[in-house]
Order: structure tokens, then sequence, then C-alpha cells
């Protein structure tokens, strides 16, 4: 029972997705209703057709009743199409607002809540555990009103006709009331693990999907389908054995219902013998107790569904409910970012909040509008760490950080990253034309700015080289490129965006140096007041930088021109030394 308090508990969550829904779940739920009432008409018409025309040799009563019976059975049949018709629009409709709500709500997750919920659980609440959710919305709709009418009016009528054999009614609910309950504690269980399984499932698909060229390369093929027949495997034993615990439940119904059937033909049967009930008035009696058994097992099978998705309505309650860590409640409406000064005051930086470790410590640096920054430092010194707290894609833990002079809390953080824009070292490509993924930086830029960015990327040529050009498919994450060719489309879809910073993270490590030089001059005289940060493993990439950072450990161990770098930080000098040897050896 805690499953099916946790539907509806967290299914409150979900409800601003029904909409513009509610006036097809309205019709459904009305239809429905005189859809169940003439259902309940018919045995009684039935009973009228025995007693009053059949017995009594009367052909017209007969066929005039029997009309009425047909009648009243094909308004019955368009009232149930009616129902079905609005139920299903219902809930698909629920289905897809719930989809693009909780989609919206993915979208203003930071990194750090990416990070908690993961992409593999993400992609099966979006998709296997709506669709459960889904599935219960529609018999909701459509059956539990029907169900519970059915009930009521059933047992109504059943009482109306004997009280007597309406007893036996209290022997065979509490029977069939136990065994469903039963197999539920049983069930769902399982169909909770299944959930969490699904999310390993994802996982495993999307990781092998997305890294093939690693897993052709090194051969492990078997390897990947192994792992997922061993999580298959696991899944099925779930389903399995959720599925053997539900299976008991419709032998056992129909063992109480024809235990129900043959006790009323006998105990009626008696009951005819003493004259207290006629023929038709069992048969109705029969049909009414049939009737009730059904609706009773229907509206147990409804919470059986509602309680196998109660997980699924609790983990996408979860993605909506979901306060995300990176608030925007500090912005001032309408502010502006001015231009591209950078400023960190004691800024201190740790993934976690209850870690001890701090990816950054007390960085102090102020960059000017237009300037032009390289940072170098070994892997782990926390370069791309320190540039993802300019556009926010993680806040400070301690300290301060400003653009444009401003604490970039206080920016709307939409209109902050449309003014600090990132070109990182892996960076994806959509499918579609190679002239949408940079239309990606302004879906309104003409084709001219679209050629002129391409251009300063180092992208026009090879892009022109290829038969279509501009218009050349790409496929998915942008196969059909290389990974510089890549870097450099997005190198100019960043441009595009017009930004006042424009931080490029190791975005050029796939170019040779030379078209490098061209990329970064380009860049540096595509707008004086741009302020630009480069980081790199090269020292080539600093050349036309004004100053150049050296990080170690999450720490400025010196900052200033090559010349002075070269003097004071053995890091920075040993770095050059060795680089010039290699260029010079490759010459």
């Amino acid at each position: 029972m805690n499953s099916l308090k946790e539907f509806f508990v967290n299914f409150k969550y979900l409800m601003p997705a029904v909409g513009e829904y509610k006036k097809n779940a309205k019709i459904s739920m009305v239809a429905t209703t005189i859809e169940t009432i003439l259902e309940l008409i018919v045995p009684t018409i039935m009973a009228f057709i025995i007693d009053m025309a059949v017995s009594k040799s009367d052909i017209k009563m007969t066929f005039i009743l029997g009309a009425v019976m047909i009648l009243v059975s094909l308004f019955c049949m368009y009232a149930g199409m009616v129902a079905t018709k609005h139920a299903s629009a219902t809930s698909s409709g629920f289905g897809a607002n719930l989809r693009k709500l909780a989609f919206g709500k993915i979208q203003e997750y930071g990194f750090e809540d990416l990070e908690e919920f993961q992409t593999s659980s993400l992609i099966t609440r979006l998709t296997s555990d709506i669709q459960q959710i889904i599935f219960s919305v529609f018999l909701g709709t459509r059956f539990i009103i029907k169900t519970v009418v059915t009930g009521i009016v059933a047992v109504i009528l059943s009482v109306n006709v004997s009280a007597k054999l309406s007893l036996l009614f209290l022997v065979t609910m509490p029977l069939l009331v136990i065994a469903i309950f039963f197999t539920m504690s049983k069930a769902i269980p399982g169909f909770k693990q299944f959930r969490k399984e699904f999310d390993k499932l994802n996982l495993i698909v999307q990781e092998s999907l997305a890294n093939i060229r690693v897993v052709k390369s090194f051969v492990r093929d078997d390897f990947e389908i192994k792992k997922l027949a061993k999580q298959n495997f696991t899944m099925y034993k779930l389903i399995d054995k959720a599925s053997g615990a539900m299976s008991y439940v419709g032998p056992i119904a129909n063992i109480i219902m024809f235990g129900t059937m043959a006790s009323l033909v006998w105990f009626g049967g008696n009951e005819i013998i003493s004259g207290k009930i006629q023929v038709g008035e069992l048969m109705s009696f029969i049909m009414y107790a049939m009737m009730l058994l059904a609706a009773f097992i229907g509206i147990s099978m409804v919470l059986m569904q509602m309680m196998a998705s109660s997980p699924g309505v609790v983990r996408v309650a979860e993605v909506i409910e979901h306060e995300p860590y990176m608030k925007n409640h500090e912005k001032i409406d309408g502010l502006e970012v001015e231009n591209g000064s950078i400023d960190f005051s004691n800024v201190s930086f740790k993934y976690k909040e209850d870690s001890d470790n701090y990816a950054l410590e007390n960085i102090n640096l102020h960059i000017k509008e237009g300037e032009s920054i390289g940072i170098l430092g070994p892997t782990g010194s926390a370069k791309s760490s320190l540039v993802q707290l300019i556009p926010r894609l993680y806040d400070v833990s301690e300290g301060v950080v400003k653009v444009g002079g401003v604490n970039v809390k206080n920016y709307d953080i939409k209109k902050l990253r449309n003014d600090v824009n990132i070109v990182l070292q892996k960076n994806t490509l959509f499918s579609g034309t190679i002239e949408d993924n940079i239309r990606w930086g302004d879906t309104e830029a003409s084709f001219e700015e679209v050629e002129k960015v391409a251009r300063i990327a180092c992208a026009h040529d090879f892009i022109k080289e290829r038969a279509d050009g501009y218009q050349s498919v790409l496929g998915q994450g942008g196969t059909g490129v290389s990974g510089g060719q890549k870097q450099r489309i997005c190198i100019a879809r960043g441009l595009l965006k017009k930004p006042k910073v424009l931080i490029l993270d190791n975005s050029t490590s796939a170019v040779d140096t030379k078209t490098e030089s061209q990329i970064v001059e380009g860049i540096n005289s595509y707008s004086d007041k741009l302020t630009k940060i480069i980081i790199s493993q090269r020292v080539s990439s600093f050349r036309h930088c004004d100053r150049i950072m050296v990080m170690r450990e999450g720490r400025i161990e010196a900052i200033g021109s090559h010349d002075e770098l070269y003097k004071e930080s053995e890091f920075y000098r040993k770095t050059y030394d060795m680089q010039q040897k290699g260029s010079d050896i490759n010459e």
C-alpha cells in the first residue's frame, strides 16, 4: 500500500501536465458513467424479457423489450467508444506535456544537478517511466469511474433482487481482496528494482554506442555484449519474478468467480423452488454478481498498475520538483553585461559542499576588457574549473566573480552565458548541416556572418571543399568531419554569438600550430573589445596573448608576459624549452 500512497502523493507534482486535456478527461468520465449505467440496465431488461414476456409467451413484448435491449446496447457501445477515444487523448496528451515539462526542467539544471541524476537515469525517466505513467493515466481515466459506479450500482441492484443471496459477497469479496493484495506485495518490489536496473542498462548502451570507435579499436565487442547480456539477464529475472507473482491474480479471481457462480446457482435454485425469486431475477442477480466481481478485479488491476508505475511517478516527480543547486534568485531584472572585464576576488571552489578538497584556492585576478589571456598548467591544475566559474557553469564556494564589474550572480543566467561563451576541447556537433551547427550561435545571423566567422576559425576552406559546402549534412555528434574540423566549426559557432568574453578551453588541441596561430590572430582582429581566454598545453598558443598565467594545484603560480614568465616560472621555462626543442627537431 505504500506504493499506492507514493503514487498519489507524487502524482500531484505531475498534474500541471494535464493542461488543455482536462476537457478530454471530463468527457471520458461522463461517457464512462453513461456507458456503465447502460450496461447495468441490460440485465434488468433481460429479467423483464424472461419473466414478463418469454414466461407468458408474449411474442410482441419479447420483440419490444429485445429491441430496447439492442438499442441500449448500441448507445452503450457508442458511449464506450467516446470514453476510450477521450481517455486515450488525455493520457497521450498528458504524456507529451509531461515529457516537455520534465525536459524543460532538465534544461535548467547545472552540471552538479546533471551529475547527481546521471544522463542514463534521466533518459529512462523521460521515456520508459513516463510511458508507464501514461498507461496508468489511461486506465485511471477510463476504468476507475466505470468500476466504482459498476460496483456500487451492482451491489444496490443485487440487494434489491435478493438480500439473502447478497450475503454471499461477504465471503467472496474478502477472499478476492486478500488474494490481490498478497500478489501485489510480492510483485511491486520487483518492479521498483526493475526501474533502477533499467537505468544501468541505458548507461551501458549509451557508453558503448558513444564510444563505439574505442570499442572497435580495442576489439572489445564481445566484452560489451557480455556486459549487456548480464544486465539483461538481471532485468529478466526481476521482471519474471514480479510477473510470476502477478500471474496468480487471474486464476485465483477465476476460481472465486466460478465458485461464486456455482454457489449462486445452487442457493438461487433453491430460492426459485421456494418461490422467493423468479428465474429472470436469478439470472439478473448472477449478471450483477459477475459485474461486481469483474469491477472489483478491474479496480484492483488499475490500482496494481498504479503501484507498479509508482516508482516512475516518484522518479519523474523528482526531476520536476528538484531545485537546481545554481539559483537565479539574485538576478537583477534588465541587467546587461556592459563589457568583458573579469574579476576574481578571493575565489575558492570545491565541487562538493561537504568536501574538504578545494579545486581552486584564493584566486585573485583582474582581466581588462579586450585583453587576451593565456592559461598554462599541468593536468589537474584546475584551469577548466577556473573558467567555468565565469559563465556560472559552477558557482564559487567562496569569494566573488565579476563580469563587467558586476557579480555574475546578479545577471540572469541566460543573459550571462550569451555574453560569455566557452568553446570546449570536446565540443559536440548536432545532426544537421554545417550551417545549422554554426547557426547555433545565432539563428538569426545572415549567411555572410556565418561565412565570416567560419573564415576566422579557418573552417571556410575545408567546408567549401565538400560537395555540398555549408549544406553538408553531419551525422549525430558531428560524424563526417575530423576532430580538428569539428573544433573549428565550434569556434565559428562561438564567435557567431558575438560574446563579450570568449574562452577557448583546449579547443585548438586537434589543429596544427600554424592553423592555431591563424585562428588566434583572426579572433584578436575580430573585435578589440572581445576579451579572450585561451587554455592550452602548447606555449605557441599564447604568442598573441597580452599576458600568460601559470596555474599549479588550483592556484595562480605566476602571471605576466613571455619574457617575465621565462625568468620567474620554472614550470613555464621548462615547458617552453621542451616544446621549442621538439619544434626545432620537427623542422
